[in-house]
C-alpha cells in the first residue's frame, strides 16, 4: 500500500508540474553570485608537508620518471586488491594512484629508453611504437591565458611517411612528449612537455609546427639556436589521466563518501540520506492510470505494483527500485537491453519510449528524481565513459529535461547537444562580472607580465647580433668596454644611427660570425602517406577528450606572440675554456682582442646573456602560472552561476576529474555513471564529491573492460582493467540485472546463451525483417582452414578470409542490402584495414561508405547485419584476443537481423570452452555451422559487378565508356578513372582522373566539378528499366596472397539453394572501341595530344639542363674534375695550390665562387676540396 505523509513534497496536490521550458538559462538572474568553494578547493589541492608521499607528486611526470637509469631498475607497484575489503582508504587511494600513474607514464618512458639505447632508430624499427621528431627548434612563444607555450618546428624524416594529419593521432592536444638536445639523446637531459595545441594549419605547414607547454616554469627553454629531438608514444593518452590523478590526491584531504562500500565492500546498502529524511516521492508518471495511488508514495516502505501498467518489464521495475532506494545502486544491462532509439526533442516527453532498456531505465529514474527535485537542490550529474555515449544519453534526456548543460569537448550533435554546451549557453545568456571574482585582476596581472616578457626577449627577435648595450645590461661588458667598441667602429659606421650599437658589434666581429643552425628546413622526401592506424571513432574521441570546454577552445593559444629571429652566432672553439674567455673580457679595449678570437668570444657572451634571460624568464613564468590558475578560478566563478541554474549536467568520466573543482562548488548529491563497467576504477572514484549522497552505476561487466596502455597491468596481479562496477559485483555487493533484450533476433541471441543463460527476448525481436538473399537464414558460422598471417605492424590478418568477406558483402549489396546496414567486425586492426581496402577497391561498391571496425570500438553500437571475421587459424591452436570472454560477448551481440561468422570453427573450439559452447548453441535445433555458405543467388557471388558476364560499355555522365561489367546500379554511382579531358581556365588540361576535382600544376585555382548525386541503390528497383550499365572489361582474377595456402582456392565454397537469379536483359553495344576513340579525339583529344607533346619537349630540355648543372656542381664540389676543360669552360674553379699527401698522392686546392646568401653577392674564396 502507498503511504501518505503530511508533507506534500516539492509541489502541492493538484498543482500543475512546472513545464520543461520554464527556468531556462534566459530567465535566470543576470547578476552572478560569488562562489568561494572553487578557490578553496584549488587551495586545498596544493602540495603540503603532510599526508602520504603520493600526494606531493606533481601533475605532469618529472624528468626523473621519464628517464631510465642505466641500471634499468624496475618500477615497483603494489598489487591491486580486487577480492575483499581494503585495509584502509589511504591504501586504496595510494595503490590506485600508483597503478594509474604507471599506466599513463610507462609508454613514454619506454620510448625514451629505446631512443636512448638506439639514438638513430627509425620509427618503423621501434618496438615501443615510438614517434620521433628531429631537427626540433623553438621558434617563438605564445602568451595564452592558460599558460606560456613554446612553438616548435620539426622534421618527419624518421617517420619516413607523409602524415594525413586530419586522421592522425600524432601530437594530439594533451599528449605528453619528451625532448632532449640533439647532441645528448636522453643521456643526461630530458625535458617533459604537453602538447598545447595542434592546429591543422600548423602541422600541415612545411616545416610543420606545434605548440607545447613545458611541464613546469623551471623547465621551460627558449634558445632558438638549440636543436632538439622530440619523442612521443603512440600508445596511451596522458590527458585522460592527469586530472584523475590530481583528484585522487585531493580525496586524501577530504571526506570520502560511500567509502564503506567502495573500500570496505559492505553488502548492506542503505538508502541515500536525503531519502531517509523525506521518503515520500511522486511516482505517478511511472504508473499512469492508477489515480492518486502513487502521487506520493513512501518508496522505502510502500508496496510497489507486481504488474506495472507502464511499459517497464519486471526486471526494469526492480532496477528502478534499486536506483531510487539505494545510495550505491548498481544495474547490469546485458547486450540489447539498452535503448538505441528515442523520441525527438520536440515530441511530447513521455516515458513510453521505443526499445526501452538500461538507458531507458536511467532516463526514467532521472525523470522521477527531477519531478521530486526541490528548487534549492543541486543539479544531478550524469557521466559516461566516452563523448559518443554521453551524447547518446543526453539525447535520451533531452525530451524530459531540454535545459541540461554539457561540459567538455566539442559534441558532433549540432542539433540537440551542441546548443546545450556550456559555451553556447554562455553565448546565449550574457552575465555581468562576479563581485569579488578573480577574473578581472588575473587578466590585468597577466597583461602586465606579458609586456615585461616582451621587453626581456626583444633582443632575440631583431635579427641582428646582440648589441654592446645588451651585454652591458647583463653585466658582461662595462661602460669603458662599450665605449671602446663604438669608438673603434666610428671610422666605419655613423654612431648617430639607432642601430649603431649592433653595427659596432658586427664590425668588431666582421667575418667571424656564422649563421646559426636555428631552424627546421622545408622538406620533400617523396614519402608515401602514413597508413591510418586508428579508427575514426577512436580518433574523434581522443580529439574531444583533448579539448577543454567550448569557451576555452575559442581562447586556447590565443594571445600575444613572440617570434624569435637570432640568425648569428660565433664560431665554436673546442679548446676554449671559461677562464680563457674571461681573461679576454678583462681587456679594457676589446679591439685589442685578436680577430680570430672575437667570434668564439661573442658566442660565449651570447650564451651568458641567454642564460641570464632564462633565469629571469623562469621567475616570470612562475608568476604567470599563478595568475593563469587564478584566471581559471575566475572563469569557473562565472561558470558556476550557469551550472547552478541547470537541473542536469553532463560530462564524460574524464570530465568528472577535469572539472572537479567546478562541479564540487555546486555541492552535488546525485551522480549517475553510464558505461561504468568499461571505466577504470579511479575515474569513478573521482566522482565521490564530499557532498555525494547517491551514486548510480549502470553497465555490464561481462562486456568490454576498461582499456590500459600497458597490457601488463591488465589481469593478475594488478587488475587495473577491473572496474569498480565489476569488483563490487564479484564481491557480492547487491545489483540488479535486466533480463529482456530488444535488439537481436532470437536465433542470434541463442549464441549468447553460454554467457547470459537467462536472457529473454522481447516480442518485437521475433518479427525482424529477413536478410535479402539468405533465404530466411538469420545466422551462420562459415568454417574454413585458411591460415592466418601477420602484417607489417604485427597485427594478425587472414587474407583469404578477407577476400571471402568482401565477396559476401558485395553479394548482400547485390541482393538489395544498403551498405549502411552492414557492419564488418573483427578482433584485429590489421584485418580491419585489409577488409576495408578490399571493399573500397571492389568495382561494385565504388563511392560507398563502409562500417568496418574492431570489436573494441563497437561496444554500445548495433546494426542490421553483422559480419564477424575471426582471423585466427594456425597449427598452434593460438586464438589470442578471441579467448577474452568480454570481447567475445560484444562481438556476438551487435546484430539485429543477420549475423554471419567467418573463421576456423574446429580450431577455435579446441582452444576455448566458451567458443565450443557458442558453436554448440548455434547447432541446437536448426544447424547454423558448416563449410558451405548457403546462398539464394550464388551467381551474384561470382567475380562480376552484380549483373551478367557481358561488358557494360554504356556512356557515363562524363561521356567516357563505363569500364565495369554488367551491374544493377545506376551510372551516377560509378567512379571514372580515365584521364579528365577538361580544359581549365588556365588553358591547361586537367591532370587528374575524371572523378576527382580538377587541378593543375600551374597554381591557378580551377573550377571544381559538380559532384554527381549518389542515390541509394535498390536491387529491386534497378531492374525495372530496359537499359542498365555494363562493363567492357572483366575484373582481374584474384591472386593467392602471400602466406595463404595454395591448396585452397580464394573463391568461397557456396552451396546454392533452390532458386536461381533472373538474368539481366541484354543491351546492344552502341559504339566500337575505334569509334569511341575517334569521339574522344574529336571532343578535344587533339588539344590534349598537343599539350602532351609540348610538355614532353619541355621535360626533355629541363632534364638536359639538370644534367649539365650536375656535371658542373660535381666538378666544383670534389675539386679534381675529370674533364679539366669543364673547369676552364665554367670559370668556376682556379687551381691555386698542389700538395703531396702521406700516401703519395696529390691533392689540389682551387679558388671557387662562394655564394653568401646574406650578402646578396658572390665573392672569391679559397677552399680545399671535400676530398682534402
Amino acid at each position: 500500500m502507498a503511504t501518505w505523509n503530511g508533507h506534500r513534497g516539492p509541489r502541492q496536490r493538484n498543482q500543475p508540474a512546472r513545464t520543461n521550458t520554464q527556468n531556462t538559462a534566459s530567465e535566470m538572474a543576470l547578476t552572478p553570485k560569488l562562489n568561494t568553494r572553487i578557490r578553496e578547493y584549488v587551495k586545498g589541492s596544493k602540495a603540503s608537508s603532510y599526508g602520504p608521499s603520493f600526494v606531493h607528486e606533481r601533475e605532469i611526470p618529472t624528468s626523473d620518471e621519464i628517464s631510465v637509469p642505466d641500471d634499468g631498475e624496475a618500477v615497483e607497484i603494489q598489487v591491486n586488491q580486487v577480492v575483499g575489503p581494503w585495509q584502509s582508504r589511504e591504501k586504496y587511494l595510494s595503490d590506485h594512484y600508483a597503478l594509474l600513474r604507471e599506466d599513463g607514464v610507462a609508454p613514454l618512458r619506454n620510448v625514451v629508453s629505446e631512443v636512448k639505447a638506439e639514438p638513430h632508430i627509425l620509427e618503423k624499427d621501434s618496438m615501443e611504437n615510438a614517434q620521433i621528431y628531429e631537427k626540433v627548434f623553438i621558434v617563438g612563444l605564445t602568451f595564452a591565458q592558460s599558460g606560456v607555450a613554446a612553438k616548435v618546428t620539426f622534421s618527419l624524416r624518421r617517420a619516413e611517411k607523409k602524415i594525413v594529419w586530419e586522421q592522425s593521432k600524432r601530437l594530439q592536444q594533451g599528449t605528453i612528449v619528451a625532448l632532449t638536445p640533439a647532441h645528448d639523446m636522453f643521456n643526461k637531459i630530458c625535458k617533459v612537455a604537453v602538447v598545447a595545441a595542434r592546429p591543422l594549419s600548423g602541422v600541415q605547414a612545411n616545416p610543420p609546427e606545434v605548440d607545447i607547454f613545458f611541464a613546469s616554469p623551471d623547465e621551460i627553454e627558449f634558445d632558438p639556436q638549440q636543436e632538439w629531438v622530440m619523442v612521443e608514444s603512440n600508445n596511451g593518452y596522458f590527458e585522460a589521466y592527469r586530472h584523475t590523478l590530481k583528484s585522487l590526491q585531493k580525496l586524501t584531504k577530504e571526506a570520502f563518501p560511500l567509502a564503506n562500500y567502495i573500500v570496505g565492500v559492505e553488502r548492506d546498502i542503505r538508502p541515500p540520506w536525503y531519502l531517509q529524511k523525506q521518503p515520500s516521492k511522486d511516482l505517478s508518471s511511472l504508473f499512469p492510470g492508477t489515480g492518486s495511488m502513487y502521487d506520493y508514495m513512501d518508496i522505502l516502505d510502500g508496496q510497489w505494483p507486481d504488474d506495472p501498467t507502464s511499459d517497464l518489464d519486471a526486471s526494469q521495475v526492480a532496477a528502478l527500485r534499486r536506483i531510487l532506494r539505494k545510495e550505491l545502486a548498481i544495474v547490469q544491462g546485458p547486450p540489447g537491453t539498452e535503448s538505441q532509439r528515442m523520441r525527438g526533442v520536440n515530441e511530447s516527453p513521455s516515458l513510453h519510449m521505443s526499445s526501452p532498456g538500461k538507458t531507458h531505465v536511467s532516463v526514467v529514474a532521472l525523470k522521477v528524481l527531477l519531478e521530486n527535485k526541490r528548487t534549492e537542490d543541486p543539479p544531478i550529474i550524469v557521466a559516461a565513459h566516452t563523448n559518443h555515449a554521453l551524447d547518446q544519453l543526453l539525447r535520451h534526456i533531452a525530451p524530459i529535461e531540454p535545459e541540461f548543460i554539457r561540459l567538455g569537448g566539442m559534441s558532433l550533435d549540432e542539433e540537440i547537444i551542441r546548443p546545450r554546451t556550456l559555451h553556447e549557453v554562455k553565448q546565449a545568456t550574457k552575465m555581468g562580472n562576479v563581485p569579488g571574482g578573480m577574473k578581472g585582476s588575473s587578466l590585468s596581472n597577466i597583461r602586465k607580465l606579458i609586456k615585461d616578457m616582451h621587453t626581456l626577449l626583444k633582443p632575440l627577435t631583431e635579427g641582428v647580433p646582440l648589441s654592446e648595450e645588451v651585454f652591458k645590461e647583463y653585466g658582461i661588458l662595462d661602460d669603458h668596454q662599450c665605449k671602446s667598441l663604438i669608438e673603434g667602429a666610428a671610422a666605419w659606421i655613423d654612431t648617430s644611427l639607432p642601430n649603431a650599437a649592433s653595427a659596432a658589434i658586427s664590425k668588431w666581429t666582421s667575418g667571424e660570425l656564422v649563421q646559426a643552425k636555428n631552424r627546421t628546413m622545408p622538406e620533400d622526401f617523396l614519402f608515401e602517406y602514413e597508413e591510418v592506424d586508428l579508427e575514426y571513432e577512436q580518433l574523434k574521441e581522443i580529439e574531444a577528450e583533448g579539448k577543454v570546454s567550448g569557451d576555452d577552445d575559442f581562447e586556447a593559444l590565443k594571445g600575444e606572440k613572440v617570434t624569435f629571429n637570432e640568425p648569428w652566432t660565433g664560431q665554436e672553439r673546442a679548446d676554449g675554456s671559461k677562464d680563457d674567455f674571461e681573461s679576454l673580457l678583462a681587456k679594457r679595449d676589446l679591439w685589442q682582442i685578436p680577430s680570430k678570437s672575437r667570434g668564439p668570444l661573442y658566442r660565449y657572451m651570447q650564451q651568458r646573456v641567454k642564460k641570464s634571460m632564462l633565469e629571469k624568464l623562469r621567475r616570470m613564468m612562475r608568476e604567470y602560472e599563478r595568475y593563469a590558475i587564478d584566471l581559471k578560478i575566475g572563469k569557473w566563478e562565472v561558470d558556476t552561476n550557469y551550472l547552478a541554474a541547470a537541473k542536469i549536467i553532463g560530462c564524460t568520466t574524464t570530465g568528472l576529474s577535469k572539472y572537479r573543482p567546478l562541479l564540487d562548488s555546486l555541492k552535488p548529491k546525485i551522480v549517475l555513471v553510464e558505461e561504468a563497467a568499461e571505466t577504470l576504477e579511479p575515474f569513478v572514484t573521482a566522482a565521490c564529491f564530499e557532498t555525494l549522497e547517491h551514486l548510480i552505476l549502470v553497465g555490464d561487466h561481462q562486456q568490454l573492460r576498461g582499456h590500459c596502455n600497458e597490457k601488463e597491468l591488465e589481469g593478475p596481479p594488478w587488475f587495473l582493467d577491473v572496474s569498480m562496477f565489476e569488483r563490487l559485483v564479484r564481491n557480492q555487493v547487491g545489483f540488479t540485472q535486466l533480463t529482456r533484450q530488444r535488439r537481436m533476433h532470437p536465433e542470434i541471441r541463442r549464441a549468447l546463451m553460454p554467457i547470459y543463460p537467462h536472457l529473454e527476448d522481447h516480442p518485437s525481436v521475433k518479427s525482424r525483417e529477413p536478410v535479402l538473399g539468405m533465404g530466411g537464414l538469420t545466422t551462420f558460422f562459415f568454417s574454413h582452414d585458411w591460415l592466418e598471417d601477420t602484417d607489417q605492424l604485427m597485427s594478425k590478418v587472414n587474407r583469404t578470409e578477407a577476400v571471402m568477406i568482401v565477396g559476401y558483402f558485395n553479394y548482400l549489396v547485390n541482393n538489395g542490402m544498403h551498405t549502411k546496414d552492414i557492419t564488418v567486425l573483427t578482433f584485429y586492426n590489421g584485418q580491419r584495414k585489409l577488409i576495408l581496402t578490399g571493399l573500397r577497391a571492389h568495382p561494385n561498391l565504388q563511392g560507398e561508405k563502409f562500417k568496418v571496425v574492431t570489436v573494441d570500438s563497437y561496444q554500445g553500437e548495433e546494426n542490421g547485419v553483422v559480419l564477424l571475421s575471426l582471423v585466427r587459424s594456425n597449427e598452434n591452436i593460438n586464438i589470442g584476443f578471441l579467448s577474452a570472454a568480454n570481447r567475445v560477448c560484444v562481438a556476438l551481440s551487435r546484430a539485429q537481423r543477420g549475423f554471419y561468422i567467418f573463421g576456423n570453427a574446429r580450431m577455435i573450439c579446441k582452444a576455448s570452452i566458451l567458443w565450443f559452447e557458442v558453436v554448440q548453441a548455434m547447432c541446437q535445433g536448426l544447424r547454423r555451422v558448416g563449410f558451405f555458405l548457403p546462398l539464394t543467388y550464388p551467381d551474384y557471388f561470382n567475380d562480376n559487378a552484380g549483373g551478367c558476364e557481358d561488358d557494360c560499355r554504356a556512356e557515363l555522365p562524363c561521356r567516357h565508356v563505363c569500364a565495369l561489367k554488367c551491374h544493377p546500379f545506376l551510372h551516377d554511382k560509378v567512379l571514372c578513372y580515365k584521364r579528365c579531358s577538361r580544359i581549365l581556365a588556365c588553358g591547361h588540361q586537367c591532370k587528374d582522373v575524371c572523378h576527382a576535382p580538377c587541378s593543375c600544376k600551374c597554381g591557378v585555382e580551377p573550377v571544381k566539378k559538380a559532384p554527381s548525386p549518389a542515390p541509394i541503390f535498390s536491387y529491386e528497383n534497378s531492374f525495372q528499366g530496359a537499359t542498365r550499365g555494363r562493363s567492357h572489361a572483366r575484373s582481374s582474377p584474384s591472386k593467392t596472397p602471400r602466406g595463404s595456402p595454395t591448396k585452397r582456392p580464394l573463391q568461397p565454397s557456396i552451396k546454392p539453394q533452390s532458386r536461381s537469379p533472373t538474368k539481366h536483359p541484354q543491351v546492344l553495344v552502341d559504339l566500337t572501341p575505334e569509334a569511341q576513340a575517334f569521339r574522344e579525339f574529336a571532343a578535344g583529344g587533339h588539344v590534349q595530344a598537343d599539350a602532351a607533346a609540348i610538355a614532353a619537349a619541355n621535360e626533355a630540355a629541363a632534364k638536359e639542363q639538370l644534367r649539365r648543372l650536375d656535371e658542373e656542381n660535381a666538378a666544383a664540389l670534389f675539386g679534381d674534375p675529370v674533364d679539366t676543360s669543364l673547369a676552364a669552360r665554367t670559370n668556376k674553379l682556379k687551381l691555386t695550390a698542389t700538395r703531396q699527401t702521406t700516401d703519395g698522392t696529390t691533392r689540389n686546392t682551387y679558388e671557387g665562387i662562394y655564394n653568401n646568401p646574406n650578402a646578396g653577392s658572390s665573392s672569391h674564396k679559397q677552399e680545399p676540396s671535400l676530398l682534402d
